[in-house]
């Protein structure tokens, strides 16, 4: 298994491995598979290219040379906010589930967050459903700060979601 920052070359394994995971857990993403299938592949380079402070971007986990499985975070903006950085877009494909390459792909981009000195603080939002994923999250080291009812609307059916944190640098 290799585990690698994602480039615009990355850019139709990438969108391959986003749709299916919108489709096999639409109630884990904010985003929807009609929304992301219509955005143009130059999008979805624009994403992926590491822009001059890497203040966004996405790893990916290959195996055989396939990827397999992905995880984005992007950098807060605004001055007071700038010492954290949110997790997102974590998705595995089945197959590969149980193998480690949820955490290889967690500690490669926490590493990498904090190794830029200037991220403090690392957060993520998971679905109330899925307890196996918030279960995970707190393996990696991650713990609840809050709770937001009705956070994503999925059809006509609410899901709520439990907010969490970990701290780089205490």
């Amino acid at each position: 298994m290799e585990v690698r920052r994602l480039g615009p070359e990355d850019a139709e394994a990438f969108v391959k491995v986003r749709l299916e995971g919108l489709q096999t857990d639409p109630d884990a993403f904010g985003a929807t598979y009609e929304e992301d299938a219509a955005r143009p592949m130059a999008e979805w380079k624009e994403r992926l290219s590491q822009g001059p402070q890497g203040d966004s971007g996405y790893f990916g986990a290959f195996v055989a040379g396939e990827l397999v499985g992905i995880i984005g975070y992007f950098r807060h903006r605004g001055i007071k906010a700038r010492h954290k950085a949110a997790v997102v877009s974590m998705y595995v494909r089945e197959a590969h589930r149980g193998t480690g390459i949820a955490q290889a792909l967690m500690h490669e981009e926490l590493a990498y967050l904090k190794a830029r000195g200037d991220i403090s603080q690392v957060q993520l939002a998971v679905v109330t459903s899925n307890p196996g994923a918030v279960r995970f999250y707190e393996k990696m080291g991650f713990a609840p700060y809050g709770y937001e009812k009705q956070a994503l609307k999925v059809g006509e059916r609410y899901v709520d979601e439990t907010l969490m944190y970990v701290l780089l640098h205490e």
